[in-house]
């Protein structure tokens, strides 16, 4: 059975508002946008409404275009992701080296066992900037030692980053 998928995250923003009830100065977050406040309006919340949440900071752009040209580097340079949208390079990448994934054993009786090996999440709200910079020193380090072993995490960086502005083939 699966579940229903997560609704997207709705973006906050936080600033001085005038409280309605004191008529003080106070910290509120608000909807950075339209959508975000549609977003907000269809999952039926109201003036006053209580709400438990759980923040995260966003990542820095510039590092989801960053793992999108590193998908398209490989997808054109490299013949077993050949074939591949630069996302499902960049899970293929994540299984094959290990980085930035969860990794389950199962003992299966007069089997052996099971390894199952599942990428996590480098979506903008799962993973901060420390975490990602762990990600990519990681893959890095992977391409250099199985790949490229003229290349340093410099220019593979610098490679995905004109990669990252190329128009699609």
């Amino acid at each position: 059975m699966t579940s229903a998928p997560k609704p997207p995250p709705v973006e906050l923003i936080l600033r001085v508002m005038n409280d309605p009830v004191t008529g003080k100065p106070t910290a509120a977050f608000v909807a950075a946008s339209d959508a975000d406040r549609s977003m907000l309006r269809e999952r039926g919340f109201q003036l006053n409404t209580r709400l438990f949440a759980h923040f995260t900071l966003p990542r820095n752009p510039r590092f989801n275009r960053l793992v999108h040209g590193l998908g398209r580097l490989l997808g054109r340079n490299l013949d077993r992701f050949a074939g591949k949208d630069s996302h499902d390079v960049i899970k293929a990448l994540q299984v094959e080296s290990g980085v930035c994934c969860d990794r389950t054993e199962t003992d299966i009786p007069g089997v052996g066992q099971l390894i199952h090996t599942k990428p996590q999440s480098l979506a903008f709200h799962s993973m901060g900037d420390d975490k990602f910079k762990g990600f990519w020193s990681g893959v890095c380090a992977y391409l250099i030692a199985h790949d490229w072993p003229d290349l340093d995490e410099e220019r593979l960086t610098e490679m995905a980053e004109i990669d990252a502005f190329k128009e699609p083939v």
